[in-house]
Parts: structure tokens; C-alpha cells; sequence
């Protein structure tokens, strides 16, 4: 019985563990990148430049301001066969919004560059807001 307890208690730490840990679900979709930093959320004040404007899949312009994401490069989505950088995620927070941008997320020219070449313009991506 005393070599079974070590186990006993190792799997009720492991099952207590997973019950406070909240799964993580990664979103896919694409991001571009742009380079006027003009913010429909913050006005004039700087927020810096890992940050985004979110399109509508993430929610309507007023409810994803303030928002923060990581952003992770998983391939392409046109003719550069391997986009992705050495470190393909980014964390960014949402300060605009682009009702008619060609991607899931917008990023600043700084976080996308972080992740993917930015002469592929256009890349694949997983996201997952960070509560």
C-alpha cells in the first residue's frame, strides 16, 4: 500500500492542476500588416507598436479595443513558400479597427515583421486572446 501513495498523491496534484488551468484555444485565420498608426480606440495617444486593428471576425469595433492577442505565423498564403521567422509569435493589443481589411488581424509593420517576411504581405495564422 505505502508504494502506491506516491502515485495517489502525484495524480490527485496532476488532476487539481488541470482543473485550474483554462484550456487555451487557438483561432485560425490571416493577418496583412500595416503602417499609419492612426487609432480608432485610443485617438492621439500612443499605444506603441506591437499592436493591431481587428477586423470584424474579431468582434465589432467598440467591443475588441483594448483587447490583447498573441498572433502565431503558421504558413502562406501566396507565392513566399516559408514566410514565417525564427520566432512566429507576436503579442500585440487591439487599437484600431479595419472594417474592410484583407485579414483576420492588422498588424503594425513592426509585429508582423516579428513573425513572417513582410514581402509575403499576407500570411496564415493562429491567434488566441489572452484574458
Amino acid at each position: 500500500m505505502a508504494a502506491r501513495s506516491p502515485f495517489l498523491i502525484s495524480l490527485a496534484l496532476v488532476l487539481v492542476l488541470i482543473s485550474n488551468c483554462s484550456l487555451i484555444t487557438a483561432y485560425s485565420g490571416t493577418a496583412t500588416f500595416y503602417s499609419s498608426y492612426d487609432s480608432y480606440c485610443y485617438g492621439n495617444k500612443n499605444q506603441g507598436v506591437m499592436i493591431a486593428a481587428a477586423s470584424d471576425a474579431l468582434g465589432n469595433k467598440d467591443a475588441a479595443c483594448g483587447h490583447i492577442y498573441n498572433v502565431t505565423c503558421v504558413g502562406p498564403t501566396n507565392a513566399v513558400p516559408h514566410p514565417c521567422t525564427s520566432t512566429p509569435t507576436v503579442t500585440v493589443k487591439i487599437v484600431d479597427y479595419c472594417p474592410g481589411c484583407g485579414g483576420t488581424i492588422d498588424l503594425s509593420k513592426e509585429a508582423f515583421a516579428k513573425i513572417a517576411n513582410p514581402v509575403a504581405g499576407v500570411i496564415k495564422i493562429e491567434y488566441n486572446r489572452i484574458k
